[in-house]
């Protein structure tokens, strides 16, 4: 058995320092955008907050608990086009409520998911002059109206 509890234990601390590597890899946006999320077995998905994402993924707040490993559905429907991608559960740590949850995308080189952060950012950003501005917006609103100003110029301006 001890031989069994070394080798667990170098594995988790391999676990946790390829995590910590990878979450210092992309640049993290903050953000507090409403998401769906939903497990990959079930296609009943709830709908929580995003506090900050980058490249390789995300953070949401969730009233659900969701097990590291447990594979799951992210839609982010107020950005065009809507975006959808599975995820893994990396961490999960409570905040005396709700929950802190990890995810990481399963295919974090692809080049759409890279741009799909981007234009949430780009969202945001706008919301945010909007309110500098005196337009109380909610993220759904600003979506439409940036999409409706910027989107094409944004997906053309791919290099």
């Amino acid at each position: 058995m001890r031989w069994f509890d070394y080798i667990r234990k170098k594995f988790n601390q391999l676990t946790e320092r390829r995590e910590a590597s990878e979450r210092r890899k992309f640049i993290r946006h903050p953000v507090d955008v409403e998401i769906r999320l939903s497990r990959v077995s079930s296609r009943d998905s709830e709908g929580v907050l995003m506090s900050d994402l980058g490249a390789g993924g995300l953070a949401v707040q969730s009233e659900v608990f969701y097990k590291e490993g447990s594979r799951l559905i992210v839609q982010i429907p107020h950005v065009h086009p809507p975006f959808e991608a599975t995820g893994v559960v990396c961490w999960s740590r409570s905040l005396n409520g709700p929950y802190l949850i990890g995810i990481r995308f399963m295919d974090d080189s692809s080049r759409r998911q890279i741009r799909i952060v981007e234009q949430v950012c780009q969202i945001e950003l706008y919301r945010k002059q909007l309110l500098a501005e005196g337009n109380s917006t909610s993220f759904k609103d600003a979506a439409r109206e940036w999409i409706d100003k910027y989107a094409e110029d944004f997906w053309r301006d791919q290099s």
